[in-house]
């Protein structure tokens, strides 16, 4: 055997948040329950070949890539490092979402997708300037192995 780490449990999870669809939802179309669904998901056991097959189709991507590569993107170094601040300084996702000008939705997307912020330079010279940072440090350096 392989003996290669399989994605699949991190992979339904994210794609199935990605999409907007919950547990029962997957459930209903797999013909299992929310339970089982939760136990994929945790890794707790998995499904068999064709319910494999019919969630590759449904996310319209390949078996392979369902379960042998992770398909949640890293986090931008920008958003890595705004993390590592925000808990180094014990700020609130609210308040960091209104320091960058964004609504709560579209800082937790950033954060739970990996996604670019939706924010200028002007705001990210902005959040740079808050932390005491040059503009251009955040995404540059990775802050937590400095130690900043």
């Amino acid at each position: 055997m392989g003996g290669g780490k399989l994605y699949l449990a991190q992979n339904l999870k994210y794609l199935r948040e990605k999409n907007g669809e919950t547990q029962k939802d997957i459930a209903n179309m797999l013909f299992v329950t929310e339970m089982t669904i939760s136990r994929y998901e945790k890794g707790e056991c998995e499904p068999n070949l064709q319910k494999v097959v019919d969630l590759a189709f449904h996310f319209q991507i390949t078996v392979d890539e369902l379960i042998a590569k992770p398909i949640r993107p890293v986090q931008p170094l920008y958003i890595r490092n705004v993390r590592f601040l925000q808990t180094k300084y014990e700020i609130s996702d609210k308040e960091l979402a209104l320091l960058m000008g964004l609504t709560m939705s579209q800082w937790k997307q950033c954060v739970r997708f990996g996604l670019e912020l939706p924010i200028g330079p002007a705001e990210r010279h902005k959040i740079a300037d808050f932390f005491g940072l040059k503009p251009g440090e955040l995404e540059m350096r990775d802050l937590s192995k400095e130690g900043v």
